[in-house]
This record gives structure tokens, sequence and C-alpha cells, in this order.
């Protein structure tokens, strides 16, 4: 978890070994659709919803084991619920990336009452992710929220959980008129809930750029009047302090800034902890107490504990609901529950009949 990401290490693909795949027929849609479990299900909606997982990933939030997660994730592979590609990485062997494929895509149309038409799923688009430079930032991302759940799933017999994980794509449907994070989550302990915003950062672009966001975030709290905390994650310790220089700096003279607590962390301290919810985070304006647990974060911002701390981020930038309707007209697939629909001590492998 949390490797080390850099796009310029990535290379286009590398070529899949011939395999037998069924053809994505109506037929096979059928007959398919009565082997594929829950879990199954589950993981084709958070890839729907996230792009792309690797195996490791897959593993760590579904399977009991890496063997019995690859031996699942062929037979869906063999069916075309998912596809899969290995990005090139110059030195050692990358792992198995798996997208949505075309008989995922329908099922769960069918699933959610929609005419796959409709959806105007395209198989070369899905795995297109494969040749994108924002790979290495979706997988960052990625990384960043498989870790939590994991960490809930490990700790199965107490109180902790992912209570929302949501994409950059629906994060800009339903904010996008103010600003466009990486993502939205919400993390569940000890009966305390907090939520954020997250900005992923790569290194690969000037600081003044992910400054320059910082008032769309503050025109996102004024109209919901919601307080949403901004999670920062940088590439290194270095990046970290500069970009703490620059945030403080900014805030500094900005009469809202109450309004935009903001707290950092570096891609180090997170391999490091194996977990976003361990002591990482560095609130900007509270530093004495050193790095916070993320439930602790409450602590350091105490004006969030309340209702709006529980009730969630709304999803309409005009208003505080918090249904989770999409405001967008387009057909889309309803999105994954934020955990998987079993306990940590169910993921064993159980044989398909």
């Amino acid at each position: 978890m949390f490797a080390h990401h850099q796009q310029r290490d990535m290379r286009a693909p590398m070529p899949e070994r011939p395999s037998l795949r069924f053809a994505a027929s109506t037929e096979h849609q059928a007959q398919v659709a009565a082997h594929l479990t829950a879990r199954d299900r589950w993981l084709a909606r958070m890839l729907a919803e996230h792009r792309v997982l690797t195996s490791p990933q897959i593993a760590a939030i579904a399977f009991g084991s890496r063997r019995s997660a690859n031996h699942r994730l062929q037979k869906l592979y063999t069916w075309r619920v998912l596809d899969r590609f290995q990005p090139y990485i110059g030195r050692g062997r990358a792992p198995m990336c798996y997208v949505l494929d075309t008989a995922g895509a329908h099922l769960l149309a069918h699933e959610d009452g929609l005419d796959s038409k409709d959806l105007k799923f395209r198989p070369e688009r899905s795995v297109g992710i494969a040749y994108s430079l924002r790979l290495a930032h979706l997988m960052g991302v990625n990384d960043f929220f498989i870790a939590l759940l994991a960490d809930a799933l490990a700790h199965a017999s107490t109180d902790r959980a992912v209570t929302a994980w949501w994409s950059e794509a629906r994060c800009t449907r339903h904010f996008g008129d103010h600003v466009r994070p990486d993502g939205y989550g919400r993390w569940h302990e000890a009966g305390r809930e907090i939520e954020w915003f997250l900005e992923w950062d790569t290194g690969s672009y000037q600081l003044s750029r992910f400054v320059s966001k910082l008032p769309g975030y503050t025109k996102l709290a004024t109209a919901t009047h919601i307080v949403t905390p901004l999670l920062a994650v940088f590439a290194t310790p270095a990046r970290e302090a500069h970009a703490r220089r620059h945030l403080a700096e900014h805030l500094r003279t900005d009469p809202r800034r109450h309004e935009l607590p903001i707290a950092t962390t570096t891609a180090e301290h997170l391999r490091t902890a194996g977990s976003p919810a361990h002591e990482v985070w560095l609130p900007l304006h509270h530093t004495d107490a050193g790095r916070h647990r993320l439930i602790s974060l409450l602590s350091a911002w105490p004006h969030l504990e309340g209702p709006a701390s529980s009730t969630g981020t709304s999803t309409d930038p005009s208003s505080a609901d918090t249904s989770g309707t999409d405001p967008s007209p387009v057909p889309r697939l309803s999105p994954p529950a934020p955990m998987p629909p079993w306990q940590a001590d169910e993921l064993t492998w159980n044989p398909m009949r």
C-alpha cells in the first residue's frame, strides 16, 4: 500500500498474453449473472466509481489472501466482468490493474433498472486509463481510501468504518461550480465522525496551483453552510513544509479562513503508518501537539463537533441536503456502498458452484 507512484515511471502497459475470454453476448451476461456473488457485484461498482484498482488493493479489501483474489479476478476477467492491464515500470513488476468491462457494466445497469445503451459504456475508454497521464495520481488517491477500508476491516470488532468515499468525478458533478477535489470521505471511529475533501499531490505541479483552489473551498462552505476540512497529502516532507508556508501566507489575510480547516501529511508518513487513520496529520495552525490521528483532528477543530460533523457534506452546493442524489440527468450507475457487504472475518475464499 502507498507505493510511490510517479507518472514518469509508468509507460504503456505490457502486452496481455493471449487468454480465452467469453464474448460479451446477452446470453453470456445472463449466465454470468447467476454466478456473481455480492462481493463480485460490489467490486464491479467500485471500479465503475473509482475507475482502476490494483490486485493488491482488491485483495486487501475483498479477499483473505492474494492467492484467492487472483483466482477470482481471473474468472471475472475471463467472463468480461472486469478487464485488466499491467503498467510497464522499467524496474520490477507492477501489479495487475483492473477496470470495469462490458459484461460487468451491463449487469450493473440491469440491476439499477437502466438500459445499458443509455449508459453508453465503452470498454476502450475504461481500459484507456492505462494510457492516461493521471494514472499515477488516481492510483495514489485510491491507495489512500483503500488503506482506510483495510484499517476498518482489520478492526471490525471496534467502532471503525469508512462511511463515504466519493471519486473525483462524483465530486466534480456535485461541487464543480466551486471546486474539484480529488475525493471526499467520511471516517467513523469511537462514536465520532469526521469528513473531509482530499487533495493528492504527486509533486508534478506548482504549489501555487494548489493554493489557488482554496477560495473555491471557502465559497463552497459559504454556499452549503457546512465547514468541511481539507486534507492534503504531499509527495515529500520538503514539499509539505513549502506548501504549509504558502497556505499559511494565503490564509493569513483571509477573513473566512476559519471556514477551511486544513491538515497536511506526506506519502512517506502514510507509508510508515500504514493508514491515514493514524498519527500522520499536522493541522495548519495547531502544530504544538504534533501529528494527530484522523479522528483526533476534531479536537484541533472543536467547532466541527456537533450536528454538522455527523450529517456529512451537502451533495448539492446550494443546499445542505445529504440524500446523495446526483444532480445530473445523465443515467449513471448507483455508487457502491463505501464498506464491503461482509465482515472482515468473512474475507475467505468461497469457490463458486
